[in-house]
């Protein structure tokens, strides 16, 4: 059976007291010091990571503003570009008509001078063949100027002539 001896009990208590006081003085202060410092870098990084992610987020809403305002400026130099692409395109087209209607009043001139030196001709023209006419009827000589300047008379009368 079982033999108690209260001796020996109270050896091992002693034994277990003492190991326990032993390994607390020399192992559980450095485990707990180990372990706080472990702590203390976990929560060393943990704080890091905080702030890298608070930055990582300041950085990133400056991203977007600088994005947001280059945006901005890109539209306003798009539509700046455009209204000064129209504005040059209603100038080339008031130019282009300000040539176009130069060259239609030219145009119109010189039809107009041509025109005056057709009906010169032909009333020249016509001149001559009534002089012919005339004088194949009355078959007498006459003088030209004289009947150049019977016709002219006539035609004056008769407005044709300017």
């Amino acid at each position: 059976m079982l033999d108690f001896d209260i001796w020996t009990i109270v050896f091992s208590i002693i034994n277990i007291l003492v190991l326990f006081l032993f390994l607390k003085k020399f192992l559980f202060g450095r485990i707990q010091n180990i372990m706080d410092q472990r702590a203390a870098a976990v929560q060393a990084d943990l704080d890091q990571a905080k702030a890298s992610a608070a930055e990582a987020q300041q950085l990133r809403q400056q991203y977007e503003d600088t994005l947001s305002g280059a945006k901005q400026e890109a539209n306003g130099i798009i539509a700046n570009a455009r209204a000064a692409a129209k504005e040059q395109g209603n100038q080339i087209t008031q130019q282009a008509q300000k040539e176009a209607d130069q060259l239609l009043k030219a145009a119109q001139k010189e039809i107009a001078l041509e025109r005056q030196n057709t009906l010169a001709g032909a009333q020249k023209e016509i001149a001559d063949l009534a002089l012919a006419a005339a004088a194949k009827l009355v078959e007498a000589k006459m003088d030209d100027a004289e009947n150049r300047s019977i016709v002219d008379a006539f035609l004056t009368e008769e407005g044709v002539k300017s």
